[in-house]
This record gives C-alpha cells, structure tokens and sequence, in this order.
C-alpha cells in the first residue's frame, strides 16, 4: 500500500485550481512522467515534479500521495507499491496542465536539505571458524547530495559467535548520517548479524532482515543499477546520469517516509550482491566495525 501523509498544513485546498492551469482528465496510459514528455511541456522546461508542485504545492511523495488520493481520486498502486497511480476508473480523475506560453512558477523551490548519504559496493572477505572471525571491507561510495563527491571507505569487523566457513565477494553499501569522510572515520558500529551465503538464499535473507526493510526502496534500486563492482557503478553512473537520478529518489523516499536520518549518528547497511559473493558460510555471530574514510578523486 502506498504511503501516504497529510500535510499539516494543507499547501492548497481539495478544491484548489491552479491560475492558468487546463483541466485534463487521466487514463490509465498516463504518468506524471508521461505528461511531461508531452511537446507542450518539454517546451516550457516542465518536469513531472513541477507538474506534482503546479497541482498541489508540494514536491514529497508521500504528500503527493494524499492528494492523489483524496483529490484525483487514485486507487491503484504501482508495481512497487510505493506510489498511486492513474487509472481509467480514477473519480473525478482530474489533474491540472499549465497553459502554453504562460509563466508560471512550477519552479518554485525551497532549499532541498541534504541526505548526508551515500551508497555504492565494497568488497569483502570474510571467515569464522567456531567462536571467532573476521571480515576486511574496503570500497567506495558516492554522495546522494553531490554526484561528483565519492568516498573510500573501509572496515574491519571482528565477529564473535558460532560458526565456520569463509567467504568473499561484493557487498551493497548505504551510509547514512554523513556529511563528509571525517565523520565516519572511527566510527563504531555492532551489529547481531546471521550470515548464510548460499547463492539463492541472499533474496529471502534480505526480506528476513529486519534492519533492511526500511530502506527497501533503496535495495531495490541498487539492485536494478546492475553494477557489480565499484569500480563499473562509477562507470555507469558516469555515462547514464538518469541512474543515479533513480538511486537519489530512492533514497528520497525513504526520507520523506521517516526512515532517513540525516542528521543523526552514522549508520551503515550492508547487504550482499546477489551475483557478487562466492564461498559457503553459516553463521550467527556478533560483528563489531571498526569504519575509516576519504575522500575518493578516482576515475
């Protein structure tokens, strides 16, 4: 179900039409993003955001939720179950388009403040062999506030628990509470941890995990980007921008839901690439991590 807020206070009433805006009935071919690919819009610089703003004054998912609610009258939700969606039965089913050659202020921003997050891959290795082991962490990671900021960073995780068994490969990583390297160097961080890399068992891991679930739209989106390394998400990130643009929503989401605190103590998740680890371990262990950081101006 999509997750939906009330803004407190209202930024336009149920019954609020925008000034020079034409009346457009929706179907179920239509999305925020398709109407802003219409000619019209792309001639007057409008984005799919502008047309949430133009409508009801206010660019957060969840508030734009409510109105699509409780205004257009959506009642389906999109595939991820994140959002409302249009739809042919939608009742009135009407939203607002800017008339042509009239300036208006769609623009209109307030200072967005910043995520201080950051996700990318490391790669790790690990083992535990009865009551003890390790694991060495070390890769980079890039700024959600600032594309061309990236982070080294690195880790060293003593585990204390039961069980036996080594292995290696890539890990997703998402940084919160951190607005540069200094912050997070010495940073500590233990956590009860079970860790089974058996290959097709990381999906009902990730699910399992209680600590992962509220940034679900974040692993998502990692997952998609298709980066295995941290070297080829630079890369990709590089030459398609737009998937960065989804790895920012992502997280936006999560922020405006309450689950993204900018600026509290760090905090780190990390969860296997599916595809990117090797070795057979089952273990349930207590990890403490001992994290340093800098600033990363590779290619």
């Amino acid at each position: 179900m999509p997750i939906v807020r009330e803004p407190k206070p209202l930024p336009t009433p149920l019954d609020y039409v925008p000034p020079n805006g034409i009346p457009y009935d929706v179907t179920s071919e239509d999305s925020w993003d398709k109407l802003a690919q219409r000619q019209d819009m792309r001639n007057a610089g409008v984005s799919s955001n502008d047309l949430c703003y133009f409508n009801f004054k206010t660019r957060h998912p969840a508030e734009i939720n409510w109105y699509l609610y409780h205004k257009v009258g959506c009642r389906h939700a999109t595939r991820d179950h994140a959002n409302y969606m249009f739809s042919q039965a939608d009742s009135p089913g009407v939203v607002y388009l800017p008339k042509a050659g009239v300036i208006l202020p769609v623009h209109e921003t307030k200072d967005e403040p910043r995520m201080n997050a950051w996700l990318g891959i490391v790669g790790k290795a690990g083992t535990m062999f009865v009551v003890a082991g390790i694991e060495t962490v070390a890769g980079a990671v890039v700024s959600l506030d600032d594309p061309s900021k990236w982070m080294a960073i690195g880790a060293s995780v003593n585990r204390v628990g039961i069980g036996w068994g080594a292995t290696g490969g890539f890990a997703f990583v998402f940084i919160t509470g951190v607005d540069r390297p200094e912050k997070l160097n010495g940073w500590q961080q233990g956590d009860p941890d079970f860790n089974l890399a058996l290959g097709e068992n990381w999906g009902k891991m990730a699910k399992s995990a209680s600590k992962l679930k509220k940034i679900e739209p974040v692993l998502k989106a990692m997952s998609k980007i298709g980066a295995k390394t941290p070297g080829t998400l630079k890369k990709l990130l590089k030459t398609e921008p737009n998937k960065y643009v989804d790895l920012v929503k992502a997280v936006k989401s999560i922020r405006d839901y309450g689950n993204l605190k900018a600026d509290g103590a760090p905090e780190v998740f990390m969860w296997d690439v599916p595809w990117g680890s090797g070795g057979v371990e089952a273990s349930g262990f207590y990890g403490l991590a001992n994290f340093n950081a800098i600033w990363d101006g590779t290619e």
